[in-house]
């Protein structure tokens, strides 16, 4: 029984997304953040071409921080993000960046998605770059600051309003999707 193919979460952000935004600091200290424990699990959505289903898994790293996996289908590779909240008003944000290798170069920039989850939902909006053209935040409480002015604002999650960059995954039942180890 196939359960799915993975692909690298940034993959899957590009291409439901226009422009997504990335900046060199996150929107808060990880050293102060506090985990949401109902983003840990196995989540699927489906592609939208070819309509087989891409997975995520969450999984709790310290008291601050989760990491995010999204294997790649029969290759072996495991493409792994650092993820952690931060709270923006009433909305809630994940921080994500890749973690590479020493092989791989130094990590790509952070990205940001508001999220919600509600009936095994999980709700990610990508901040899209449409309203930051070329801005420099010279701190994580800068970049917080313009977020919390622009919440209201749908170009904060499209350069196209009639497109938002929102992805909808579902929780997974137990034991589907999760990583099995060849040890």
């Amino acid at each position: 029984m196939s359960h799915g193919r993975f692909v690298p979460l940034a993959v899957l952000i590009l291409a439901l997304s226009g422009c997504p935004f990335t900046s060199d600091r996150p929107l808060s200290d990880p050293a102060t953040a506090r985990p949401d424990s109902r983003l840990v699990g196995s989540w699927r959505t489906p592609d939208r071409k070819s309509g087989e289903w891409n997975t995520l898994m969450i999984v709790p790293f310290d008291e601050h921080e989760m990491v995010g996996m999204t294997p790649e289908g029969t290759s072996g590779r495991v493409d792994v993000f650092r993820l952690f909240r931060t709270d923006v008003g009433t909305e809630s944000f994940l921080n994500f960046r890749q973690l590479k290798g020493d092989e791989e170069g130094s990590p790509e920039g952070w990205y940001f998605a508001r999220y919600r989850i509600a009936d095994d939902r999980l709700r990610l909006s990508i901040v899209d770059d449409g309203l930051f053209e070329h801005r420099q935040f010279e701190s994580s409480a800068e970049l917080e600051s313009f977020f919390r002015q622009h919440l209201a604002d749908p170009l904060l999650f499209s350069a196209d309003t009639d497109r938002p960059t929102e992805i909808v995954w579902e929780r997974m039942p137990s034991g589907q999707g999760d990583l099995k180890s060849k040890y």
